[in-house]
């Protein structure tokens, strides 16, 4: 499936969260005749005293990330940003971002950034898993990815709105018209700033199991239960209100979507075993 640019109705971000805002655009395309988006979203957390974003987005969505950002942050600085993984979605705006708020620093797994963008070679900060910045009033906490595509990818979560931040994780799959070969998580125009509850519908186990057998094709061969597990621990000591992905739209009904991921993953790796 190839993706476009849509117009109009990304252009703004959403609240979703005291001093948290959802950012970013999404990508269009035709499927089965029928208009189609895929979010490429940011995250914005601003505390007392510092600010994060949470991945920066598309280059395409370049100039919609940044005015989102001057809008949100009403005239204070971008303090840091953390891109859960250098792929582009997640790190294609860094050197846009860094060279408009000269004082942000790279904060997260920044292991090879160096390599990619040896100019701000000064700029970064490595923050490990278990690891957290104090913004003000409210505590940034680096987590363990446990389902991720690249082995430096890490999670976030924001202590003052109880937001879990899960990078290409829990990607939000919906029932709409796509082609049989088709694994993105796409959702019909209209629905691009919508939480999981505001949705028509839920997502099956069959369409969460389709895409991510696709997406994150590693899933085929590896029981995930102990790391659901490891994810119902941490959500136990840092009780989320959201999940939000990079991928999907924001998850307000956290316990029915845990179940309803595991689920998907069991059918996926029990699937490849027949």
């Amino acid at each position: 499936m190839s993706f476009n640019i849509p117009g109009g109705e990304t252009a703004t971000g959403r609240v979703i969260g005291e001093g948290a805002y959802w950012l970013g655009g999404c990508l269009s395309a035709s499927a089965e005749g029928q208009e189609v988006h895929y979010h490429v979203s940011s995250y914005l957390v601003i505390g007392s005293k510092a600010s994060i974003l949470v991945d920066t987005g598309d280059p395409a969505h370049r100039d919609t990330v940044l005015a989102q950002l001057e809008r949100a942050l009403g005239g204070r600085t971008l303090d840091y940003v953390f891109p859960t993984h250098p792929e582009i979605p997640h790190a294609g705006n860094l050197p846009f971002l860094l060279a408009r708020y000269p004082s942000a620093v790279v904060v997260g797994d920044v292991r090879d950034y160096a390599l990619h963008f040896p100019e701000y070679a000064d700029r970064l900060m490595a923050k490990a898993a278990g690891e957290s910045l104090d913004l003000g009033g409210r505590e940034f906490r680096f987590l363990p990815a446990y389902i991720r595509d690249l082995e430096n990818t890490l999670w976030g979560y924001d202590s003052g709105a109880r937001i879990m931040f899960v990078s290409d994780g829990f990607s939000y799959i919906h029932d709409i018209p796509a082609p049989d070969e088709d694994d993105e998580p796409v959702h019909l125009p209209g629905q691009c700033r919508l939480l999981s509850s505001e949705m028509p519908a839920p997502p099956s186990v069959e369409q969460a199991a389709y895409g991510t057998g696709r997406a994150l094709y590693w899933t085929k061969f590896v029981d995930v239960s102990s790391a659901f597990q490891a994810i119902e621990d941490t959500l136990a000591s840092h009780p989320a209100r959201l999940i939000a992905p990079a991928h999907g739209n924001v998850i307000d009904d956290v316990d029915s979507m845990l179940k309803t991921s595991l689920a998907a993953h069991r059918k996926v790796y029990e699937g490849s075993r027949l």
